[in-house]
């Protein structure tokens, strides 16, 4: 059932497929950001040489913690923007009434998921329901009962 609803990416638009690209591409460039002066530290101590010059050039072990600290402000900023924005949205959303879609009628539902109108009334009668998908997660048969 999983894979019918994470590999599936033609269901998704291309606003979603877009952002979803960016947000990955922004988190990989972070890490590499983070991680560069480990990996300068770690060459240094493996003894490559223009990586040892490049930590003595730009002060040594004094402007590596001082990296640090830096790194540690900055992390401290994010996660007080983060919780700014999370304090604001819980704020809008208490103060605006969510967007409620017209309801959907059976007939709609039916077009929707290509059954028929008369075995998704059935189906909503039964206590348990099994529902039968093929590859393209197309309902193809669905059990009422145990």
């Amino acid at each position: 059932m999983k894979d019918i609803i994470i590999n599936q990416p033609h269901l998704q638009s291309v606003r979603q497929k877009l952002g979803s690209a960016l947000l990955a591409l922004a988190s990989w460039l972070l890490w590499l950001y983070f991680l560069t002066p480990l990996f300068t530290l770690g060459a240094w101590l493996m003894g490559l040489k223009s990586l040892s010059d490049e930590i003595r050039w730009f002060g040594g072990y004094k402007t590596l913690l001082e990296l640090m600290q830096l790194y540690a402000e900055i992390i401290l900023v994010i996660a007080l923007l983060w919780l700014v924005w999370t304090v604001y949205l819980a704020w809008l959303r208490a103060h605006r009434p969510p967007h409620r879609p017209p309801p959907v009628t059976d007939l709609q539902l039916a077009t929707a998921f290509k059954v028929d109108v008369e075995l998704l009334s059935k189906a909503r009668t039964g206590n348990k329901l099994t529902v039968h998908f093929d590859d393209h997660a197309v309902i193809t048969r669905i059990n009422n009962g145990p």
